[in-house]
């Protein structure tokens, strides 16, 4: 083969190399200038792996390929290797691509068009590997000293050359036709110059980062019918441990898709859209839709023309703009994501509430402060996505055009204003709760029992109860109320119920006891499994140790006895705050509902490890744990979902 080693600036221009030399790397040293970020490298390489699999996809005849992209993340070697499956380059191509301005890409069909990536690539950093492979040509080569060379004004390096390498690797030769890049990071200008920086060990921890950061995470138009692209991520530590995760899907991560209980609001409103017509009450809505962690909504470019004045509209048109936002109740969600589930470095929020400009299904730029001019904490509570189709940004990866940063900016405070407006669906962030009416004998007495547990506390260390056999000791069902209380405290005693701790039996008339809410170390023993902990919380809360203030407890056969309490006035629903009963009954029909949280629509709103339902009525509520529905619900969780929805849900469609 001809031609082994060449200077890709010469053959990217016809001209006398020593002539343009010093001009070429002023040029070269403006496009470095224009990134900034600390994800650029791994963006660049990731933007054309992708426009290069989607290339191949559209002209490929083989109707069985599958579109994949292979990345490595090197913290022993600090270095970061990319492989696609795409076009490849052919020798021209190959021999040119690093040069500025040259590209070979169509605008609108690709990521990036502006050809500056690869120069960016090839001379932001001191060493490059590289190599392609299209059927009729193939070549390994090697780039180093590139920044070196761009930063020195002396005249002491030589302006490097691509040279022919032995680099090997397994995925790469594995594929029939594609690239390969690797990056090697370190040395002084280049940024990251250690990926130690982002404190990432992971795959796990790499994912998030890629797919927020990166145009790893693709963000589809809404007409959009592109089948998705898949990657294998690997990330070898400094030890040289090695950890994949394989057939990962290349899309951006919303934070619906992770924060659990979202609401997305077009449901809502098409339900509302529903009761209208049925000549109901629009704002009967179902209670699975309160008391959420976040409600969220794509938006068209028709339905952004609504949102804003007609002298904004034609720029929206220009350029399809799409838009998706998510606002959560409380920013404590966000540190829950990114510290919890991510579990990235404390403090780090890569996702989090703010506007993010996206262009030709990548995220570009860092994120922007939404500009509310009222209600600002709003602008750190929502996740803003604006998407552009053929937008370009300024060069490199600078940013976006004033007219474009502020026709986004428009649309962020317009959706943040849609949203407030529907604030009654999200969780309340005060955690207070309602106090109990303070009778002076009722409050002597939760305090005498508070004193009581100080002073005599019981208990109990051995670690055999309830082994070998599994067994509740009780025989039968309940036939009084006596026998309810006798179940409930098995039921506590045996750990099937861990959210309750129980002070006393009532000294008064009234009452039965008194209790209080309690979530203990280790936490993950009140988180919900299917299988294992059915009665546990739904673990996208953030669960800390707890311990409430004393409660009122009663006790009753049947819920409809308590109903009675209640109309003859012998019992203030208003200081009750839970009830143990073997059956439901049903006078609670006639002035209340009753949300099922064994209806699993209904799980991320159980607060304590145990509480089967929510008792509401307008003015008041309570929890309740109805014994005969936990045990059927024990012994087949799933088989008693339709059996809950039937009886507790208040839809009418």
């Amino acid at each position: 083969m001809e031609n082994k080693v060449w200077d890709p600036l010469a053959s990217g221009r016809e001209a006398d190399t020593e002539i343009v030399s010093a001009a070429q790397k002023r040029e070269i040293k403006n496009i470095l200038k224009s990134y900034v970020g600390m994800y650029d490298s791994f963006s660049e390489l990731i933007q054309n792996a992708m426009d290069a699999v989607d290339r191949r996809k559209k002209n490929e005849i083989d109707q069985d390929y599958k579109r994949k992209i292979w990345l490595t993340i090197n913290l022993k070697e600090n270095s970061f290797l990319i492989v696609d499956n795409g076009t490849g380059f052919n020798e021209k191509e190959f021999q040119s691509f690093l040069a500025p301005n040259i590209s070979f890409k169509n605008n609108g069909e690709s990521r990036g068009n502006k050809g500056v990536g690869a120069t960016y690539i090839g001379y932001g950093f001191n060493k490059l590997n590289f190599g392609t492979k299209n059927g009729t040509y193939e070549f390994i080569g090697e780039l180093k000293n590139g920044r070196n060379w761009v930063e020195d004004y002396k005249g002491v390096v030589t302006r490097p050359i691509v040279t022919q390498s032995d680099f090997k690797d397994d995925d790469f030769n594995a594929v029939d036709r594609g690239s390969i890049f690797k990056l090697f990071f370190g040395g002084e200008n280049t940024r990251p110059k250690d990926l130690a920086w982002y404190m990432a060990t992971t795959p796990e921890q790499w994912l998030y980062l890629l797919l927020t950061k990166t145009p790893l995470g693709t963000i589809r138009f809404l007409d959009s019918e592109d089948e998705n692209i898949f990657f294998n991520l690997k990330v070898i530590d400094k030890n040289g441990t090695e950890n994949i995760l394989e057939s990962q899907l290349a899309e951006y991560i919303f934070p619906h898709v992770k924060i659990k209980a979202s609401v997305n609001l077009k449901e809502v409103l098409d339900y509302q859209k529903k009761l209208l017509e049925a000549n109901k009450d629009p704002t009967s809505l179902p209670q699975r839709y309160f008391h959420s962690n976040g409600i969220y909504e794509f938006f068209s470019t028709n339905e952004l023309c609504q949102l804003l004045k007609q002298k904004d509209i034609e720029l929206i048109e220009q350029y399809n703009v799409e838009a998706y936002g998510y606002f959560t109740y409380s920013t404590s969600v966000w540190d829950e994501l990114n510290d919890n589930k991510a579990k990235l470095r404390k403090g780090y929020r890569v996702l989090r509430g703010g506007l993010h400009l996206a262009n030709n299904k990548m995220i570009q730029g860092e994120v922007i402060v939404i500009p509310l001019t009222s209600n600002i904490g709003y602008q750190n509570q929502t996740h803003v996505v604006i998407h552009f189709k053929d937008a370009d940004p300024d060069l490199g990866r600078k940013g976006f055009q004033p007219e474009l940063k502020e026709i986004a900016e428009k649309i962020s405070v317009q959706i943040v204003n849609k949203f407030k407006n529907w604030k009654k669906l999200l969780k309340n962030d005060s955690g207070t709760k309602p106090d109990i009416d303070k009778e002076i004998e009722l409050h002597e007495w939760v305090r005498a029992q508070e004193n009581h547990e100080q002073t005599n506390p019981l208990r109990l260390t051995n670690q055999n109860f309830f082994l070998p056999v599994n067994e509740i000791s009780i025989v039968s069902e309940p036939q009084s109320e006596q026998d309810v209380i006798v179940l409930f405290n098995q039921l506590i005693a045996g750990g099937v119920i861990r959210g309750i701790k129980l002070y006393a039996t009532s000294q008064i008339k009234q009452y039965d006891g008194i209790f209080k809410f309690t979530i203990k170390e280790p936490v993950d023993n009140h988180i919900f499994d299917i299988e294992k902990n059915p009665l546990g919380i739904d673990d996208s809360s953030s669960l800390k140790e707890v311990s409430s203030p004393p409660k009122i407890l009663e006790y009753k056969y049947n819920l409809d006895a308590l109903i009675g309490d209640f109309e003859s006035e012998y019992k203030n629903e208003k200081e009750i705050h839970l009830t143990i009963v073997w059956e439901v009954g049903n006078e609670w029909k006639k002035n209340y509902d009753i949300i099922s949280y064994l209806d699993l629509d209904n799980l991320h709103q159980r607060r304590y490890h145990g509480i089967t339902h929510l008792l509401t009525s307008g003015t008041s509520s309570f929890y309740l744990i109805a014994l005969k529905e936990l045990i059927e619900y024990l012994n087949n969780t799933q088989g008693v979902q339709d059996q809950q929805k039937k009886k507790y849900s208040n839809d009418i469609f």
